[in-house]
């Protein structure tokens, strides 16, 4: 789940539709995307990023409270 994104999307009063149209993809590819079914692609990506005026990494890496779940797991640790 992208949860960045969501919680972007939803601050700038876009739905997944309007999402959809900008990306210039269906509705239901966009709603898998950003649900994790699928993966966003790099131009997906950036034109995301232009759009919210956010760099791609505030948007599409993970919180500081979804990398605590990997650490707890032992993951990540060399």
């Amino acid at each position: 789940m992208q949860w960045n994104l969501l919680r972007i999307r939803k601050e700038n009063k876009l739905s997944q539709a309007k999402m959809a149209e900008i990306l210039k993809i269906d509705y239901t590819t966009y709603h898998n995307k950003e649900t994790g079914k699928s993966k966003f692609n790099a131009d997906e990506m950036f034109l995301i990023s232009n759009l919210f005026d956010l760099p791609i990494e505030d948007i599409f890496l993970p919180t500081d409270s979804n990398l605590i779940g990997v650490r707890r797991k032992g993951v990540g640790h060399g």
